[in-house]
């Protein structure tokens, strides 16, 4: 049910969309057929609503795109699996860089940039470059 939460909310902002449209112009012909207004007063009523509905879509859209934007950064910036383990304190003395691939000996390395805090098994090279600090 939490999964793919982006996904659903866009999904979300075009049923919401689609049902004001409708409610807007059903209840414009309603008002209409039923003679309780005249024909000028409903078509702004079906018009507008539908042009409301239609705009404030894009909020609830906004919001589940933004949701999936973030997901898919945070994806590549902090990979799970090797978050994960970092976690689990099980260490890896050898393997390959997570900044350059190369296979080496690596190093816990914490790093403090505009990205925010990351932690990444890197070589030697990498933990110079990138300014970084053993994790603890």
């Amino acid at each position: 049910m939490f999964s793919n939460i982006g996904r659903k909310v866009k999904g979300l902002a075009v049923f919401l969309c689609v049902i004001g449209i409708l409610g807007s112009v059903g209840t414009g012909a309603f008002l209409y057929l039923s003679k309780l207004m005249e024909l000028i007063p409903c078509i702004a009523i079906a018009a507008g609503g539908a042009v409301v509905s239609w705009l404030s879509s894009w909020v609830v859209y906004c919001i589940g795109d933004t949701h999936v934007r973030v997901e898919r950064l945070e994806n590549k910036l902090i990979p799970k699996p090797a978050y994960a383990e970092y976690l689990a304190g099980s260490s890896a003395s050898r393997g390959a860089c997570e900044i350059c691939g190369k296979v080496t000996d690596l190093i816990d390395a914490k790093i403090e940039d505009q990205l925010g805090t990351r932690y990444r098994k890197v070589c030697r090279e990498c933990f110079a470059a990138n300014h970084c600090t053993e994790a603890e």
